[in-house]
């Protein structure tokens, strides 16, 4: 089965709006790909939730909980430095690589976007990234 990374930012679109992240968010929980991720997505997911979006704490809790049941969780070791700007993109393109991900799904075009590829792993906006598995026809 196909196997993708999504960054933080596309959980963040897709948890509170509708749209292609709301699709990959959906599709990712329906298990439709294997999702491979790492501590630091889930907890920049549930510090922006409840901190920036007033989500509370028990809501975010059980989002992060269901999210981390159904993904590989790898640890990057802080090995990649790509991006100088921000660390924390470093830490998701190795758990992308980590993880054996084909894709990274993000929505960051100043740091990650711009990189196309990294190692093996592809890096595509949702909508791409809804187009590589077949599933634009189902969005609003």
């Amino acid at each position: 089965m196909l196997r993708a990374c999504i960054d933080t930012n596309v959980w963040l679109s897709g948890v509170l709006f509708s749209g292609p992240p709301a699709k990959v968010v959906e599709l990712a929980l329906q298990k439709r790909f294997d999702l491979a991720l790492c501590p630091q997505i889930l907890e920049e997911l549930e510090r922006n939730l409840h901190e920036k979006f007033d989500v509370p704490r028990p809501a975010v809790r059980r989002l992060t909980f269901r999210i981390a049941q159904i993904a590989d969780i790898h640890e990057p070791a802080g090995n990649v430095h790509v991006v100088r700007e921000k660390a924390a993109d470093n830490l998701i393109l190795e758990a992308a690589a980590l993880g054996r991900a084909k894709y990274l799904v993000t929505g960051d075009q100043r740091h990650l976007l711009p990189l196309k590829t990294f190692r093996h792993v592809r890096i595509v906006t949702p909508a791409a990234f809804l187009k590589v598995i077949g599933a634009t026809r189902a969005l609003p």
